[in-house]
């Protein structure tokens, strides 16, 4: 036999190889559908929540997207931020933070940042004030830390109303070491996100595999962290000649005073003003799109007494 008909009968071996692997793992993966095999949960970019991967954030939104996350319907602007498109010509208030901001769980138009920005147009007129509504779900203070430095401070926002914290106290892994390994193995997140959007063998293997994504016991930012990152957002953005107000979304009888006592303490030790929520809840975290109207106005209240706006 020549060597060209073996290198033929060798191709023709290999090719009917992975033609019979493919067809195996078709077969399996039907059949993992077919099963409806649990496979827990992954937020991954994809499914239409208009997330992509980060190297500095680990997550963020797509600028320009519609999308859905969790039963809420958003859209982002060319920011990435939730709500319309950065104006000239206005006088920033930069809203930061994470779910409480962004508005878990209501419409588009009755989170916080967009319920003070109707205040402020009714009594200042539409176009002088813009409210950036630049809240991510999941965000921790260190991720909020890193955000207003990246993306929130280069707008040069007037003032910049701070909220985070209940992300921080999840057992999940240590936050900045969890980003500093996917920053490095970000090929191979962007193949394993690939996987999880688009089989149900390969989730109900990583399900299985990772005993259910359970709890490290690790906190994301421990308490003396969580402190740090609010002295340093605050002095970032004075430092670019903002002023800061402090939310304080923390229930008084919290079970993780630690955290609320750290805000509180900073807001004392900085002279920053701190407004605390106290109204209806959608959750044990969240406020109604009610709650959101009566904190806008608190805020606004606030602002026009420090001579913030006037």
């Amino acid at each position: 036999m020549s060597i060209h008909a073996k290198r033929l009968g060798l191709a023709a071996k290999l090719l009917l190889a992975a033609v019979s692997m493919a067809g195996t793992v078709f077969a399996l993966e039907w059949g993992a559908r077919s099963l409806n095999l649990y496979t827990g949960f992954f937020l991954v970019p994809g499914g239409g929540n208009c997330l992509q991967r980060s190297g500095s954030l680990s997550m963020e939104f797509r600028p320009s997207c519609i999308g859905e996350m969790h039963e809420t319907h958003f859209a982002t602007n060319a920011l990435g931020f939730r709500g319309p498109e950065l104006r000239d010509n206005a006088t920033r208030i930069l809203a930061i933070g994470d779910s409480c901001t962004w508005g878990w769980h209501v419409g588009q138009d009755e989170s916080y940042p967009t319920a003070l920005q109707r205040l402020l147009d009714q009594q200042d007129g539409a176009g002088r004030y813009q409210v950036l509504n630049a809240g991510v779900p999941g965000y921790t203070s260190y991720q909020v830390l890193v955000a207003l430095r990246e993306k929130g401070l280069p707008l040069q926002p007037s003032i910049v109303i701070l909220a985070v914290g209940f992300n921080d106290l999840f057992t999940a892994g240590e936050v900045e070491h969890q980003i500093a390994n996917e920053r490095r193995l970000m090929p191979v997140l962007k193949l394993d996100d690939l996987l999880l959007v688009h089989s149900t063998l390969y989730r109900w293997a990583r399900w299985n595999a990772s005993g259910g994504n359970k709890p490290t016991g690790a906190v994301r930012v421990t308490p003396e962290g969580y402190a740090r990152n609010l002295r340093a957002m605050v002095e970032l953005a004075r430092a670019q000649g903002a002023h800061v107000l402090l939310l304080n979304f923390w229930h008084p009888l919290t079970k993780d005073a630690a955290y609320r006592d750290a805000l509180i303490d900073a807001a004392a030790a900085l002279q920053a003003p701190l407004v605390t929520y106290d109204g209806p809840l959608i959750d044990v975290v969240h406020p109604t799109a009610e709650g959101y109207r009566l904190l806008a106005a608190e805020i606004d209240k606030t602002l026009r007494a420090e001579g913030w706006v006037r």
